[in-house]
């Protein structure tokens, strides 16, 4: 624990931040003991080595250079063994056939990226905390101004693509610029990716699953590829920008009530209907053992900060 600094006090949130929210024993081990799994989590590498690809090639900049360098960025002291480097090669390959055909799309011919990764701080009224985040993209989408935003899902249906319409993180970058006074964008583009559901058979190689896929992409485009625009409202945006505003008073209460306990895990308690979610919650084992939690943490490695404004929330910031 002694090379893990926690964050005692409020003074960021993100999108991130507060949808975990809903299971406040997941925020504090991931937000307050900035606890951060040894292994790689496979799904997070996914979509960001793969988002960082699509943003290079609506840049116009060499994809496989980007993928190396977020699959590095990605990796970078994680604990990796021989059969994670080997699935790693796989999904890279993988990456790289299914944005070959992502750029055949007509849709993608038609997006026009002018600024990538673009980073935000707005100080919240109700709180005085710092709203942090990082739009994906600006650019134009049928020549009409477009923030756009990349996913990759394991599954892609009607109640995911609805969400985006009213959800935090697309109408929080639209809050967020509106606040600031920066010009309104319209619309989003939400670029969604299925991550293929095939899985390489017994006595198959490394290469003919490659060509499988690659085909596959080519002759099912849709199953692999969901264009998803849709208006960022006046109402719709505002009305996330409350929700951000009370959310982020509300944890701050929270922070207050604990006080000197606040690195007390049983004073944010646990959801049990998370735990399964996605993947499964990576600190499980530490819900589960609550007694001897601590043992557990040779198992973790601390949170990387993404924003410079965290480092305020440390322990031992002065």
């Amino acid at each position: 624990m002694s090379s893990i600094i926690p964050s005692v006090r409020l003074k960021v949130v993100s999108v991130s931040k507060l949808s975990t929210t809903p299971c406040l024993r997941n925020y504090f081990w991931r937000y307050i003991l900035n606890l951060e799994g040894r292994r790689i989590y496979l799904p997070f590498w996914f979509g960001g080595v793969l988002g960082a690809g699509f943003e290079a090639l609506l840049l116009g900049k060499p994809v496989k250079a980007a993928l190396r360098k977020e699959h590095l960025k990605r990796t970078k002291g994680y604990d990796i063994d021989d059969d994670m480097k080997e699935e790693l090669k796989l999904q890279l390959r993988l990456i790289s056939v299914i944005l070959d055909g992502a750029k055949r799309q007509p849709s993608v011919k038609r997006m026009k990226l002018t600024q990538s990764q673009i980073k935000f701080r707005l100080k919240l009224k109700d709180s005085g905390v710092l709203f942090c985040g990082t739009e994906d993209g600006e650019g134009t989408y049928r020549g009409a101004g477009t923030l756009f935003e990349t996913k990759a899902m394991k599954q892609v249906n009607s109640a995911f693509l609805t969400s985006l319409i009213y959800g935090k993180q697309i109408n929080g970058y639209a809050y967020a610029r509106r606040t600031l006074g920066k010009s309104v964008v319209g619309q989003c583009c939400a670029c969604v990716f299925k991550k293929p559901g095939k899985k390489l058979k017994q006595g198959q190689s490394i290469d003919d699953f490659v060509d499988e896929i690659r085909q596959d992409v080519l002759d099912r485009p849709d199953m692999y590829f969901t264009w998803h625009k849709f208006n960022l409202g006046k109402q719709t945006v505002a009305g996330v920008g409350a929700d951000i505003e009370r959310e982020a008073y509300i944890l701050k209460m929270l922070y207050q009530d604990c006080g000197k306990d606040i690195l007390n895990p049983l004073k944010w308690p646990k959801r049990e209907n998370k735990c399964h979610d996605y993947a499964g919650c990576e600190f499980l084992q530490l819900c589960k053992n609550m007694r001897t939690w601590k043992l557990y943490l040779r198992y973790f490695k601390q949170r990387e900060m993404l924003y410079k404004e965290e480092e305020e929330e440390l322990a031992t910031h002065e």
